[in-house]
């Protein structure tokens, strides 16, 4: 105490003079909390995508098991299920357990689908350059899908930080084929659950994601298709 009393008084007063003109700019910071912590938080459907975009960036691949669903005018619903496995940029092979046997292969703008109960591979390749027109395409562009599409979220309001939120793609340039796409987030896990391609035909693909998990290797043998003897290969230009 003795010591403090010999303090230079000019120094006690500097000192106390620093301390009150913190006080003031403590209370603005303080008061400016919940603005800074709301604006830190905000979430848009942009954001959505761009965090879906750097996880696929940073992640080798994926794999899942899914179920797919096709509607086609003026016809049952077709179900299927099987496993996939995606390899960034762009990659992707569904494997089907049903129906038994066939492949997906999709390699960029390119389509291989291996049909064991006929023994083809029926060979297509995709030529718009107006928007990304398979899932893989779509997952190796999801930092860049406002280049292609309107983006519109399904329900209005903010952002959920939980739950499914659901984005509806529209093409900025007319499609010959595709009329909207639609992507749905699982919010909590930050990863997409399901995928669906509506035509203007009005046929629909829906792919869900089942156990969608990232792996740290992907080898390229995933993606060889082992075809039997006798297998013949068609290129059509029409659908599958």
């Amino acid at each position: 105490m003795a010591q403090f009393n010999k303090m230079n008084p000019f120094r006690r007063i500097c000192i106390r003079s620093r301390t009150l003109a913190l006080i003031p700019l403590s209370l603005v910071l303080f008061a400016s909390l919940p603005l800074l912590i709301a604006f830190a938080g905000e979430r848009t459907p942009e954001s959505v995508l761009i965090t879906l975009s750097k996880t696929f960036e940073k992640q080798k691949g994926f794999e899942s098991r899914f179920s797919q669903k096709l509607k086609v005018p003026n016809g049952d619903p077709i179900d299927s299920t099987g496993n996939l496995i995606y390899k960034s940029p762009g990659k992707m092979i569904l494997r089907y357990r049903n129906p038994a046997g066939q492949v997906l292969l999709l390699e960029g703008n390119s389509l291989a689908f291996y049909v064991p109960q006929s023994h083809q591979v029926l060979m297509k390749t995709m030529h718009s350059r107006n928007i990304p027109e398979t899932p893989a395409l779509l997952f190796a562009n999801l930092g860049h899908l406002r280049k292609f599409f309107y983006i519109r979220p399904e329900q209005g309001g903010s952002v959920p930080r939980q739950g499914i939120y659901a984005l509806e793609l529209i093409p900025r340039k007319p499609d010959r084929h595709l009329a909207t796409a639609r992507i749905t987030v699982d919010m909590g896990t930050g990863l997409p659950r399901s995928i669906t391609f509506t035509e203007f035909n009005g046929t629909e693909i829906a792919i869900n994601l089942l156990t969608l998990h990232p792996l740290s290797k992907v080898s390229d043998r995933s993606f060889q298709l082992q075809l039997p003897p006798g297998t013949t290969v068609f290129h059509t230009k029409g659908g599958f």
